[in-house]
């Protein structure tokens, strides 16, 4: 995948939201020696406590350049004023030392007559910004004309991505001709566009948007600055760089950005392992040669078949896939969930098990049933849908019945391979705990990393954790993506790491 260059420097901007100077004050203390930019929402704070001062003696405290943003509530703000009030305040505090005023171009447009000439009194840039909270608009082109009307330093365009193409038809605008001394910010807002937020700078954004923690984001997807900073290293992304990533929705609970990403520094590999959240497959399927290699996870694994060239004998065994490995001519599809399945319940499969449940008819249970059937185990499978688990099971030769029915039975071996109890639904079990009557409990669900159902487990039966399995499959799929073999200690630590801070 092509990314384009951009100045050594570093792109990211924490946004604080502060509702009065107190926290302000020490919310930009604690940031410490972050790098990059500090945008102060001005709309967040008490009208009153925003004067020339203030401004002044912020900007001294923030330890980078400062964005001062000040919305109105119409335009997905906090400001309650009117325009007039909005630019009356503005004007006070436009020599305070700021970088940057970020101002909507609906004021611009209304109030300003559509020029910013006003304003430009002190050292301080201006973008202009437009946001969609709801969509990303048909016609960009002409929201991008509305902007550069204004002849704003940077022009920013933040919109919600209802559809992952949504991240390249932004991004794409990078390529089209604009002013040369304007810069450019684009943002595709919510889940779907995380991609844009950690893409963006590297073909050319001016900057991304982060939150300084988990909990405090200004704007729905955005990513910490932490995660920004140390996980994707966004800042020393090249045009060479290869990019990998984890296709599925939802997709946030993903640990495997954490785990593939500390390989790739521990190698010093040129290489990116980012979050892909695609409830469409249409959306990505013209440009999977873009990425280098994928992994594939729920509700994909079994579609994601008719755009590959290639399927190796683990796919044709599983009738699913969880890797594609992308080379110039061709998309390769492999099954690494079968190492996983294989490691995670080595001690069960070497004492020797019979009877086994198993909870789900998906990509994952089709593993897991490829190693049951392989080692002769009796198989009830159960599922919500009667007529899904009645075909899975006769496909195996397993026999079926309803999840409602887990009381019913028991036996040496309960799986999991559903996603019920996966964050942020830990509450959630597959079963009662009534049903627990077995020697092994494995569940697939890696985060959190004990599960109600391992909780549950405690006492009746010896729990695998799915990070085992999950841990397998995925140095399985790092070996095939780049021939070496991953360090296992690395990915274990990485993962717990993520773990504990959540």
């Amino acid at each position: 995948m092509a990314i384009n260059s951009r100045a050594n420097r570093n792109p990211i901007c924490v946004v604080l939201c502060e509702r009065d100077e107190t926290a302000l004050e020490a919310a930009l203390q604690q940031l410490g020696n972050t790098p990059g930019f500090i945008e102060i929402r001005l709309d967040y704070l008490p009208a009153h406590q925003i004067t020339l001062a203030r401004l002044a003696k912020w900007i001294k405290l923030a330890p980078n350049p400062v964005i001062l943003t000040f919305r109105r509530k119409v335009n997905g703000g906090e400001y309650e004023g009117t325009e007039a009030e909005q630019i009356g305040i503005l004007k006070s505090i436009l020599n305070c030392g700021a970088a940057y005023f970020d101002l909507e171009v609906e004021t611009v447009e209304n109030f300003l007559k559509g020029s910013l000439e006003s304003l430009k009194t002190g050292q301080s840039r201006w973008i202009v910004s437009y946001h969609d909270f709801q969509k990303t608009p048909a016609d960009l082109n002409s929201v991008f004309s509305r902007l550069w009307a204004s002849n704003p330093d940077v022009v920013k365009v933040a919109t919600k991505a209802c559809r992952f193409a949504d991240n390249f038809r932004l991004l794409d605008l990078m390529d089209h001709p604009r002013p040369a001394h304007t810069g450019l910010i684009l943002v595709a807002m919510g889940e779907l566009g995380e991609y844009s937020r950690i893409i963006g700078p590297s073909r050319g954004s001016f900057l991304t948007y982060a939150s300084p923690e988990k909990g405090r984001e200004s704007a729905p997807g955005q990513l910490t600055a932490k995660d920004l900073a140390e996980v994707y290293r966004i800042d020393q992304i090249q045009p060479d760089t290869k990019v990998y990533g984890v296709i599925g929705f939802p997709i946030r609970h993903s640990l495997s950005p954490h785990l593939h990403n500390a390989c790739f520094q521990y190698f010093g590999m040129n290489a990116r392992y980012l979050p892909l959240a695609v409830p469409d497959l249409s959306d990505l399927s013209t440009r999977l040669k873009w990425f280098t290699g994928l992994s594939v996870t729920i509700p994909h694994k079994v579609s994601i078949l008719k755009y590959t060239d290639f399927q190796d004998e683990t796919v044709r065994a599983t009738g699913a896939a969880n890797t594609l490995v992308i080379r110039k001519d061709r998309v390769e599809a492999y099954n690494t969930d079968l190492a996983g399945v294989f490691g995670a319940l080595r001690k069960p499969l070497d004492e020797g098990i019979g009877r086994v449940t198993l909870l789900g008819t998906g990509g994952a249970a089709r593993a897991a049933a490829v190693v049951l059937r392989q080692f002769h185990c009796q198989v009830n499978v159960l599922a919500r849908d009667l007529e899904k688990a009645r075909v899975f099971a006769n496909e195996f030769g397993f026999s079926f019945d309803r999840l409602s029915e887990a009381s019913n039975f028991e036996g040496d071996l309960l799986i999991n391979a559903t996603s019920v109890g996966m964050s942020p639904q830990e509450g959630e079990t597959p079963v009662p705990q009534e049903a627990i009557r077995y020697r092994y409990v494995f569940d697939m669900v890696y985060n959190p990393l004990e599960t109600r159902l391992l909780r549950e487990a405690k006492g009746r039966a010896t729990a695998i954790s799915g990070l085992e399995m999950f841990l397998g499959q995925a140095a399985r799929q790092f070996l095939l993506w780049t021939g070496q073999e991953p360090p296992l200690e690395v990915m274990r630590e990485a993962a717990l790491a993520k773990l504990r801070r959540k």
